[in-house]
């Protein structure tokens, strides 16, 4: 573990490079800096050891305050400890297609990103190497200029038939959940938000890749705002148990979640008219189908990922839809003899980020949540995947048993999101602020568009490679 100190101490010192937050944005940007850098971690919660975790069954969450103006629940999932929201991720590591750092481009939908799949490649595979990634077969799709890191999962009966009949558009899902290298082999028991054997990557079991003899570490403590002086990020504000702390350093990077980073960047004075709105996550379904063929008994929770929806000329009026096959926990039929002749799908849809959708700070400074619910195109998405849902199975459907649509992917995305100007956006290529050079906002509040596929592994690369640019 990184070595302590308290913010008061840390306050004595002039640091090269002080960060907030310790999850995956913020560890892969410390990833990525030079070598010998002094560098601060400001954590607001403290360290939970995984069999602490355990025992608990549940992790300190962040409470914000939200107005919810949609007719459906909704959830925002934030997680306050050392290594945020990497202790209760299930592991789904899919790269971004091509196509969705291009969506203003080919579909007229969302705002441009300043940067595209090739830029991003290299730092893909670094990310992967660090996470121990298990993957394979979907290079047709997301192009690799080297192997993954370690072999797929076996695939579920049901993944291995939809593979054989469809192997343009069903694959192996990549994932952090280990199937050889330094970690536990994946339970396959599907309660991955725990993980009981430590399997899946998260900052704790993979703190090796992250430390430095000259980065230190304060928990407990809560980053409030940046300042700048002649116009450049000078010091961070942090406030803990005895109150405020002046941190001064040469580079202040934010890498808490894109809720966090909102309101702090709002409490520095940032005015882009972007700051603190798009907020946007991806939109699901959960489907239990009768099938006429047997499911389940793959190596990991969920082994199969269907294309056959995702990119194409609908997507400029439909979502695209990725399709997740639940090996764990799986749903079984009462009928003798068909016990598994059943199959648990995720439909994720990405969704246009609405302005309106936003992060405000409330009269005591702390962030308050607009959500207005997700788009029409999103929807459309959804009831298009699901309308057509048999042409991607070679098998007959013989009845939908349930649909639940999900309150929350837990995975926070725009508010400061990246472009050319601070007209249009809050951050450059490098996730530098445009109003504060000096200032980095890190993570999934970087994404202009959305997709859908799980954002954790881009955020991590475009995270390392911010870090780099340094």
């Amino acid at each position: 573990m990184f070595q302590t100190t308290t913010a008061a101490e840390a306050a004595r010192s002039n640091w090269d490079v002080v960060i907030a937050g310790s999850s995956f944005s913020a560890m892969f940007f410390l990833y990525g800096l030079p070598a010998g850098t002094r560098a601060l971690i400001v954590e607001k919660g403290g360290i939970i050891p995984h069999d602490e975790q355990l025992a608990a069954l549940d992790r300190p969450r962040e409470d914000y305050a939200m107005q919810n103006l949609s007719d459906r629940p909704k959830e925002w999932v934030a997680h306050r400890m050392f290594g945020g929201n990497s202790n209760c991720w299930w592991g789904q590591v899919p790269r971004f297609h091509p196509n969705d750092f291009r969506m203003s481009e080919l579909y007229g939908q969302g705002a441009p990103w300043p940067i595209g799949y090739d830029d991003l490649e290299p730092y893909y595979a670094r990310v992967e190497t660090v996470m121990e990634v298990a993957g394979g077969g979907v290079d047709h799709i997301l192009p690799r200029s080297s192997a993954f890191p370690y072999t797929p999962h076996a695939p579920s009966r049901s993944d291995q038939a939809c593979m054989d009949a469809f192997p343009d558009i069903w694959v192996p899902v990549a994932t952090a959940r280990a199937n050889g290298g330094s970690r536990a082999q994946c339970c396959a028991n599907g309660v991955c938000d725990l993980c009981p054997v430590d399997s899946k990557f998260t900052v704790l079991n993979g703190i090796d890749s992250f430390l430095r003899p000259d980065v230190l570490l304060v928990t407990g403590t809560e980053a409030v705002s940046v300042e700048a002086t002649a116009g450049r990020a000078s010091a961070l504000t942090v406030r803990d148990a005895e109150g405020d702390h002046r941190i001064a350093a040469d580079i202040v990077a934010l890498g808490t979640n894109a809720v966090s980073n909102a309101a702090i960047l709002l409490r520095s004075g940032l005015t882009s008219p972007a700051l603190g709105r798009y907020l946007h996550e991806q939109h699901s379904v959960e489907l239990v189908i009768d099938v006429e063929a047997p499911g389940y008994f793959g190596g990991t929770s969920i082994t199969g990922h269907c294309y056959g929806f995702y990119d194409g000329a609908h997507r400029k009026d439909t979502a695209a839809v990725l399709v997740e096959n639940y090996n764990a926990p799986n749903d079984l039929r009462l009928e003798p003899g068909r016990w598994t002749d059943r199959m648990k799908l995720k439909l994720i849809a990405e969704d246009i980020p609405n302005p309106e959708n936003r992060v405000e700070l409330s009269a005591d400074d702390t962030p308050n949540i607009i959500w207005n619910g997700y788009s029409a195109y999103a929807d459309a998405g959804l009831d298009r995947a699901i309308a057509d849902l048999q042409s991607i199975l070679p098998f007959q459907i013989e009845g939908i048993v349930s649909r639940r649509s999900a309150a929350t992917e837990a995975h926070i995305q725009g508010t400061h999101r990246m472009g050319t100007t601070a007209e249009n956006s809050v951050v450059n290529d490098n996730c530098e602020t445009h109003e504060m050079p000096g200032l980095f906002a890190l993570g999934a509040g970087v994404y202009p568009t959305s997709s859908p596929a799980n954002p954790t592994l881009t955020l991590s690369a475009i995270a390392l490679r911010a870090g780099r640019a340094v």
